[in-house]
């Protein structure tokens, strides 16, 4: 590896910075405090996803000692960091010094690289480390190939970096579906490399658990993604296709999005004068993922973050066209795109933070809030102080028992409640629901309720479900009317915090109590 420079590590640096402040400011959101109970709770799998982010977590909060959201987020950080050089290395590697340092200026920029990804964490997180080494290490088999050097070691490495990439997230697969495109189109001669097939098993070796686990239960995760796209019986979304399209716009940073489709055409019309192997392997990383999403989003519901590493891939597809036209001085697009990224970064901390009251036009008192998306960063440590006093008040006045839990139906927000207000008020949460609704918690509940029991129900009004308050009364003799706890914003009303009271659990037959 090449000595990396001094502006590097200081871009580096300053990007932790800007992180560690919308970590130090912000609450979990709800994937983000989704994500802290796997850690509560090490598994080989999850419902939804792999390991290796609740690994992750347990490490950065130091074996669940340090309870903070910025602790839990550091892993992201410390991701995002290692990614930046990473990036920098593949650039050098595909041209030179200007090319990596455009590549690490670019991927700053993207809001899924630096924030999405790179400051909340998510499985994205540590897969992108692991995304980045398999395509600086497929570019170097494919350069090796081409030179009829030896590529034995660099296959091996490759075999773990995707089965490590798997390990964090499903999506990591496209790692081996580029080298299929690979050796199918562009570059026969990875068949007959003996490396290849060793990387295949090293993979499957290191995915092994999440096979196993879903074998065990019935191949859940594979259930449940599958009925996210699957295309049977689907019908045209058009919505879901602009959804799709606006949002990789708006996550990568609009700048960057039309820079790279921009640089897209441009490979694909021979344009380029450099890196013609190099441009095909990141276009064999970064397209099939793309395209495969937008044709799902035109009839199933996507998220845009999805496509986010092959957008990285577009990134260094840009630099290398902007290294090749451009002077010594970092191109004024750049600073645009870095510019606009601050500008992201400073509204959203105002906007979460101080923003009077909320953006939602639902004034009911039961939905107060419903559709302000700041709302799921905001509000929730004022929620476990109001929960701790009326638990406490409660307890002292003889109206609920110590062991009383707080009953969820959803995963979204029980984890928040979790995190915020039975962290604080030593109570356990029991599910009651479907497992598509609970997901993880589905299988998680730490007591058992038995006959007779007492127990709170607890949702925020922006996500108070008439539907889910009666599936919790129907497992009760008795139930109070709602409790209505104000959260306020910068002076003004945001949300309430909804509460009811449960007496008398009706005994279920089902041993899980569900």
């Amino acid at each position: 590896m090449a000595k990396v420079p001094a502006k590097l590590w200081l871009l580096i640096m300053a990007m932790t910075v800007v992180k560690m402040i919308i970590a130090f400011n912000t609450n979990l959101g709800n994937d983000e405090v989704y994500y802290w109970t796997y850690a509560l709770d090490l598994q080989w799998n999850y419902f939804d996803h792999p390991p290796f982010v609740a690994w992750l977590i347990r490490v950065t909060t130091v074996n669940l000692w340090i309870h903070h959201e910025a602790a839990i987020r550091f892993g992201a950080i410390l991701s995002s960091g290692i990614c930046t050089w990473l990036i920098y290395q593949t650039g050098l590697f595909i041209s030179d010094k200007r090319t990596g340092w455009y590549s690490a200026l670019l991927y700053s920029a993207s809001l899924y690289c630096s924030v999405i990804a790179g400051t909340f964490i998510l499985p994205d997180s540590p897969q992108m480390v692991f995304w980045l080494w398999g395509i600086l290490l497929l570019l170097k088999i494919s350069t090796a190939t081409t030179q009829e050097m030896s590529t034995f070691k660099l296959w091996c490495w490759f075999g773990l970096a995707s089965g490590l990439c798997i390990l964090c997230k499903v999506h990591g697969i496209f790692l081996w579906a580029a080298v299929f495109i690979i050796a199918l189109f562009l570059t026969r001669k990875f068949l007959h490399q003996r490396g290849l097939y060793v990387a295949g098993f090293i993979t499957l070796l290191i995915i092994s658990p999440i096979i196993i686990w879903n074998i065990q239960h019935n191949f859940i995760t594979y259930a449940y993604h599958g009925q996210r796209v699957s295309l049977v019986s689907a019908s045209i979304n058009p919505l879901g296709l602009i959804r799709e399209i606006g949002g990789e716009i708006f996550y990568n940073n609009p700048i960057i999005f039309f820079l790279t489709w921009l640089s897209v055409i441009s490979a694909f019309k021979g344009k380029s004068t450099t890196g013609k192997k190099e441009i095909q392997v990141l276009l064999a990383c970064s397209l099939p993922l793309i395209l495969i999403l937008i044709l799902l989003s035109a009839f199933k519901e996507t998220l845009p973050h999805w496509s986010g590493p092959a957008y990285t891939c577009l990134i260094m597809l840009s630099a290398l066209k902007l290294s090749s036209r451009s002077p010594a001085k970092v191109p004024k697009v750049i600073i645009i795109a870095l510019l606009f990224f601050a500008f992201i970064v400073l509204t959203g901390l105002i906007i979460v933070n101080y923003y009077p009251g909320s953006l939602a036009p639902e004034k009911d008192p039961m939905q107060y809030g419903k559709g302000d998306p700041t709302l799921d960063l905001y509000g929730w440590k004022e929620t476990g102080r109001l929960i701790d006093s009326i638990h406490k008040k409660d307890i002292s006045k003889g109206k609920m028992p110590v062991s009383a839990p707080i009953v969820i139906t959803r995963w979204y927000p029980a984890a928040h409640i979790d995190f915020y207000v039975a962290s604080l008020t030593a109570q356990n949460t029991h599910a009651i629901g479907k497992i598509f609704d609970l997901h993880q918690y589905y299988w998680s509940n730490r007591i058992k309720l038995n006959k007779d029991d007492a127990a709170y129900y607890i949702v925020p009004s922006n996500l108070y479900s008439t539907g889910d308050a009666d599936l919790v009364r129907s497992h009760f003799k008795y139930c109070t009317p709602a409790l209505i706890l104000p959260v306020y914003r910068n002076g003004k009303m945001a949300k309430n915090v909804i509460v009811f009271k449960l007496k008398g659990y009706k005994h279920s037959t089902n041993k899980k109590g569900l």
